[in-house]
């Protein structure tokens, strides 16, 4: 089973996870806001039925007709976004569509600066394109991630108690080398602060602070001590468990995390996941390969079972059509594939999974947080 050529910048996919537990609806800040976010909501409502390129053209000529509607610039950047992960003929072009969801969100920025929603977004988007120059080790490393950090920075100005954010500065002051844009006082500063805010997040935070050699699993079963029927805490300890290869435990914590908070079936995709890369690892055809594409099909089919909007449901189905086909039943796997470009012609191709967060309305902040560069989120 091969890599897709997206799965470099899926893995660095950030504010853009898991479906999130509730979001807040920013308030508008003039009389021109409902109109402005008319053409937005449309757009998004489109995408909601796969249509993407219409909602495309439509923003397109609202910005014509306006060129300063904040909403439909944000919308058109996570349209092309969209638009990249399920298109991705190549590295290059990939990147050149992210480029241009870039300039979308920084007009959106210029005009509007006061929306917390847009440098939350212009963080994850500057994450995906600096994480390939990280991990090719280019000499202008600091400076991508640097601008990773300041929209993140930006976004806490404007919302000093962004608990989903500052994780994610911790993660990346407290993970860089300091030559690539880390600073462990400036992680440890946010943690601290996490910890006076949240029990469960300055766990989170600190469990990225742990030395290299730390035992995982046994610190987040400490914290599930003191946090008994946290379903985020059972989700850290199943992600822990994963890591450790200790998947019949993982799968116990999901379970558990699933039945206290529904909008967890995220991580059936997470075990899927998984498993696909235990097949990549595998040898074509043996035994641990036919168990784990078995295994990673099982897990998708739970997902799917949870009814999961459009967008999610098409690369579900991408992603169960490819365990069909590894599995010899190619003719099924076909049919799949029709289902998904029928729901979605950009379905995300990538190994990691699309974050929901493309798909939340686009007047809605998310409260969701993923890791930057853990390889189980």
């Amino acid at each position: 089973m091969k890599n897709h050529v997206v799965n470099q910048i899926a893995a660095g996919l950030v504010l853009w996870a898991v479906v999130a537990p509730g979001w807040c609806v920013l308030a508008g800040t003039g009389p021109g806001d409902t109109q402005s976010m008319k053409a937005a909501t449309e757009a998004w409502q489109l995408r909601m039925q796969g249509k993407v390129d219409d909602a495309r053209v439509l923003l397109e000529k609202a910005i014509q007709e306006n060129p300063s509607n904040a909403a439909a610039h944000y919308e058109l950047a996570r349209i092309k976004v969209h638009m990249a992960l399920g298109d991705p003929r190549d590295m290059k072009s990939v990147m050149e569509r992210i480029g241009e969801a870039q300039q979308s969100i920084a007009k959106a920025r210029a005009i509007e600066p006061s929306n917390v929603i847009y440098p939350a977004f212009e963080g994850g988007l500057a994450l995906l394109q600096a994480y390939p120059a990280w991990m090719q080790n280019q000499p202008d490393t600091k400076e991508k991630m640097g601008k990773v950090c300041d929209a993140f920075e930006s976004a806490l100005k404007l919302k000093p108690d962004y608990r989903q954010v500052m994780l994610s500065l911790v993660e990346l002051y407290g993970t860089l080398p300091a030559d690539k844009g880390g600073d462990k006082s400036k992680a440890e500063k946010y943690a601290a602060q996490l910890e006076g805010m949240d029990a469960v997040y300055g766990a989170k935070a600190r469990s990225i602070l742990l030395p290299a050699e730390a035992n995982n699993v046994d610190y987040w079963q400490g914290v599930l001590k003191k946090h008994e029927g946290n379903a985020d805490v059972l989700e850290e300890l199943g992600k822990a468990y994963l890591r450790a290869d200790k998947v019949d435990d993982a799968v116990s914590c999901f379970d558990k995390a699933f039945k206290i908070n529904p909008e967890k079936s995220i991580l059936f995709l997470d075990l899927s996941i998984y498993h696909t890369w235990l097949a990549m690892r595998a040898e074509n055809g043996s035994e641990s390969f036919r168990k784990a594409v078995a295994s990673g099909e099982a897990a998708v089919t739970r997902y799917l079972d949870t009814k999961p909007i459009l967008p999610m449901r098409a690369y579900a189905l991408g992603v169960q059509s490819r365990y069909l086909s590894h599995s010899g039943r190619k003719e099924q796997g076909d049919a799949l594939l029709k289902q998904a470009q029928a729901l979605d012609p950009y379905f995300s191709k990538a190994t990691g999974a699309p974050s929901p967060d493309l798909f939340i309305r686009p007047d809605e902040i998310s409260h969701y947080h993923r890791y930057l560069f853990r390889p189980i989120q």
